[in-house]
């Protein structure tokens, strides 16, 4: 018996642009989830998701505490969880996250290297040095370690034709991102609301679905008005649901949704709790029980 290979999953800059308009084209939005385990990359292949991307924020989800990057050198862990991602995705794309303000790797067009020739098929600056409160990512721009350093990892994947999606906060930040090259934005809106460890829709730090669709706007405007082309996606925050996004769409120009919290935790504590919860609900005949 003959096992048949499994090919390369290999994917230009122009083919993954290609596909994002086709789904587009079909008047579908642009679905992302992050995967920092196998089974959830799997699962959202088998789904039809259009990216997969590996964010090391994805570690701290997958231990089952809030969702954080504190945990461990960014592209150390993004590295470590890439094979297992790697193993099993065949026909979607796959991104993974810089960590551009590393110290420990400050020639950025060696590590945009070293990620493309493992076969990792597009970069993001994840995370991102304006995630931040206050100024802290602004000011490290005065130390050359900043958000300046994100712009220059999007222009040197330009320059290698290699595929970007540039995560932004905050509204210039997104025309930034974009005028340096990035060719997908997300238009992140925090911590995902919901579930066992997100926080509660009326948390100080939780934005409603109304003004959360206000900025996901104010980043589609500010990136196309740096590059009309360019695409932008949601994440975060009040969507953490699919009937969450009707209104988003309903009111904003934003083309689809990242989900993290919203794919790779909260629907695995919501269905295992509940899936447990249901084998333990039958009644054992009478001469099942111990004499």
């Amino acid at each position: 018996m003959t096992t048949a290979s499994v090919p390369e999953r290999t994917f230009t800059r122009s083919e993954i642009l290609a596909r994002l308009s086709a789904t587009l084209g079909e008047r579908k939005p642009i679905v992302a989830t992050s995967a920092g385990v196998g089974i959830i990359a799997k699962c959202a292949e088998v789904a039809g998701v259009d990216l997969v991307m590996i964010h090391a924020n994805s570690r701290s989800r997958n231990l089952g505490v809030p969702t954080s990057i504190y945990i461990g050198n960014p592209i150390d862990m993004t590295l470590d969880m890439y094979p297992e991602i790697d193993n099993v995705v065949d026909r979607t794309p796959v991104i993974a996250g810089i960590d551009a303000t590393d110290g420990q790797r400050r020639r950025l067009a060696r590590v945009v290297d070293d990620y493309v020739a493992r076969g990792i098929n597009g970069i993001t600056n994840f995370p991102t040095a304006l995630a931040y409160t206050g100024n802290w990512g602004r000011a490290r721009n005065d130390v050359g370690m900043g958000s300046d350093r994100e712009l220059e990892l999007m222009a040197l994947c330009r320059e290698r034709d290699v595929f970007t999606v540039g995560q932004a906060y905050d509204a210039g930040f997104a025309g930034d991102l974009a005028a340096a090259g990035a060719d997908l934005i997300v238009a992140r809106c925090g911590l995902t609301q919901g579930g066992m460890v997100g926080p509660s829709p009326d948390a100080e730090s939780s934005l409603s679905i109304e003004a959360a669709t206000d900025h996901v706007q104010a980043v589609v405007e500010s990136a196309r008005a740096a590059n009309p082309g360019v695409f932008v996606i949601a994440h975060g925050g009040p969507f953490a649901r699919p009937a969450d996004t009707e209104h988003l769409y309903a009111h904003s120009d934003v083309q689809g949704i990242l989900g993290e919290s919203a794919i790779e935790r909260i629907p695995v504590e919501e269905y295992v709790a509940a899936e447990i919860a249901s084998f333990k609900s039958p009644v054992l005949r009478r001469t099942a029980q111990p004499a």
